[in-house]
């Protein structure tokens, strides 16, 4: 009976990772070809909408101010 030495432990570490790294590189390439073909999302206009709701959106953004905020609601009735 021959004596047969099985791989070092240093070897073997070194090929379960370079299988892990191998593995991990195919799966994000299938997922980025995955996910690149995913239609987008469309993207509401904020002109869509009620009056007030588009008011309100243009002063959370901060382009007008709370007073033409204000002003504006009591032109439209608010």
């Amino acid at each position: 009976m021959k004596n047969k030495k099985g791989l070092s432990p240093l070897v073997a570490t070194i090929l379960l990772v370079l299988f892990a790294l191998i593995l991990g590189t195919i799966t994000m390439n299938w997922g980025k070809a995955y996910v690149e073909k995913l239609p987008e999302k469309p993207t509401a206009s904020i002109e869509e909408g009620e009056p007030l709701q588009i008011v309100e959106i243009r002063y959370a953004k901060g382009e007008i101010t709370k007073e033409e905020f204000t002003e504006i609601k009591k032109t439209l009735g608010y």
